[in-house]
């Protein structure tokens, strides 16, 4: 059963990183949905303040997006692979994988024509990812495991801009205040979970070099949003030198 669930976690793996590469690469995801789908969108732009991270304009996203891509696939096919030394991850820990890699590979495609359904599908990429590395009964690989504070960091960052953009789709709000309300949350729900992984740094540096990246896409077409980019990524300095030392 484990040898099983190890190989639909590599398969899922490959599907999040094909969906992932396509929907970046797509200059107009709606237009690959069927027809009946994409007219749900209407006239709004349901990516909003997420498109900076799922569609990268600025070369420090895309060396982000594919860190990600090149370190998920390297851990599955680690994993898919039988080693004598490295025993198989238990079966919650791999359903776990599977629910958050399966979530992170459609719900881009869902936000399109539902922005809520899309937003609450990544937020289930985010908790199963929180709870793999809480799990207090595994062999506590995953809570060490740099690639699962790298998808965290990254998941958290892009929950929160998911957020943000069903915001600006529900209420007539400055993207301002709409990326000012996720920033709070995402620093807030950063510190939370990385606590809860205090032997995993790489989330916090994942969530830093996002925000980094953020204000590096947005410093020209929207100052404001890189000043709270980057003061974002000030507030969690702290942090970073807690798990750290």
């Amino acid at each position: 059963m484990q040898r099983a669930a190890t190989l639909v976690m590599t398969l899922l793996t490959l599907a999040f990183v094909a969906s992932g590469m396509k929907f970046a690469l797509a200059s107009r995801p709606d237009a690959l949905l069927p027809e009946q789908f994409a007219t749900l969108s209407g006239q709004a732009d349901p990516d909003g303040l997420a498109e900076i991270y799922l569609r990268p304009q600025h070369p420090a996203m895309w060396i982000m997006l594919c860190i990600l891509w090149v370190v998920l696939l390297g851990f599955a096919l680690r994993e898919a692979w039988p080693h004598k030394a490295r025993p198989d991850l238990k079966l919650a820990d791999l359903l776990l994988l599977i629910a958050a890699l399966a979530a992170g590979t459609v719900w881009p495609w869902v936000a399109v024509g539902a922005p809520l359904v899309g937003f609450l599908l990544c937020v289930l990429m985010l908790l199963a990812l929180i709870a793999a590395g809480r799990r207090t009964d595994s062999d506590g690989r995953l809570a060490r495991d740099p690639t699962l504070g790298m998808f965290a960091g990254w998941a958290t960052v892009l929950t929160f801009a998911a957020f943000a953009s069903f915001l600006l789709d529900a209420m007539p709000i400055p993207v301002e205040l709409a990326t000012l309300a996720g920033a709070i949350l995402s620093c807030s729900a950063a510190i939370a979970i990385q606590l809860r992984l205090p032997n995993n740094p790489t989330y916090t540096v994942t969530v830093m070099f996002a925000l980094l990246a953020t204000a590096a896409t947005m410093i020209e077409t929207n100052p404001p949003i890189a000043v709270i980019a980057v003061l974002s990524m000030a507030a969690l300095t702290f942090l970073l030198v807690r798990v750290t030392t």
